[in-house]
């Protein structure tokens, strides 16, 4: 950008880096494929409901991970906090745990437990009304995701012992800095391996839970012989019934269940509906 367009006003500016886009629409449009005979009114009609809606680029995985990594790359190590980790938090966690956001801001693995809550009918018909709190996103990619299903920017919460977003806030899973009965959804994604005290986190994650709320959990298989304990005192997670025991008589329904298939098939997954007195 050169200086003559540096001083001209932001919102002449912004009319005409729109102006551009819509005259260049036709083109940022293939006509191959599925997109053969796709007018060129319908073409603009596609890069004006981007215009209106640039949120709905996440839900390309590709948008997610580039703005994921780029962020991530633009705010670490600027604006990193960390909080006091409690008794629970397992050793080495915080610095795994940043040393992996800062390689790996575009991981896009926490998508998965967000399309298991979306196919969930009830979450799918009031999706924008809900409160959600994801615990332990890393990076930002799994707060794209919430977002591109359809959840609202202003009802979603995170938490991380680390944090370099303005999205997520610094929390700990065992004593989540949020009141009794505040979600409808939690996504608790590869968390549970870090905490030496697993039933106390899930009690956490039930109490922040209103009644009839979700909590879509996920780990992966662990023992001595698959994760060493040289740098974090994994706990580990073998069986979704090891799951779902954390949850007690809290059970009202289990929606989604997916046990590891050893040597290639590593994941735990459940989705439970939380029954509260």
């Amino acid at each position: 950008m050169n200086d003559g367009s540096r001083r001209m006003p932001r919102f002449l500016r912004e009319i005409l880096r729109n102006t551009i886009g819509f005259v260049a629409a036709p083109f940022l449009i293939p006509r191959t494929g599925a997109f053969e005979h796709v007018g060129l009114a319908a073409r603009c009609a596609i890069r004006f409901d981007i215009w209106a809606n640039p949120d709905s680029l996440f839900q390309l995985r590709k948008a997610r991970q580039r703005v994921a990594a780029a962020r991530a790359s633009k705010l670490m190590g600027q604006k990193t906090r960390v909080t006091s980790a409690s008794e629970y938090v397992a050793r080495g966690t915080i610095e795994h745990n940043v040393e992996g956001a800062q390689e790996s801001a575009d991981l896009d693995r926490p998508i998965i437990l967000v399309q298991v809550a979306t196919a969930i009918e009830r979450v799918r018909k009031n999706i924008s009304a809900l409160d959600v709190l994801s615990i332990g996103p890393r990076s930002e990619i799994e707060l794209f995701g919430i977002r591109a299903a359809g959840f609202a920017w202003d009802r979603i919460k995170a938490i991380d012992l680390f944090a370099y977003s303005p999205l997520v806030q610094t929390g700990d899973v065992h004593a989540i800095p949020f009141p009794d009965n505040k979600f409808d959804i939690v996504f608790l994604g590869w968390v549970l391996a870090y905490s030496k005290d697993q039933a106390r986190a899930i009690r956490e994650v039930i109490r922040v839970l209103r009644p009839g709320g979700i909590a879509v959990v996920a780990s992966d298989y662990s023992s001595d012989e698959t994760h060493s304990r040289t740098k974090v005192d994994s706990t580990h997670m073998q069986s979704s019934e090891q799951m779902l025991a954390l949850f007690g008589d809290h059970i009202g329904y289990v929606y989604f269940r997916h046990e590891p298939r050893l040597p290639s098939i590593h994941m735990i997954m459940v989705a439970v509906e939380i029954k509260k007195p």
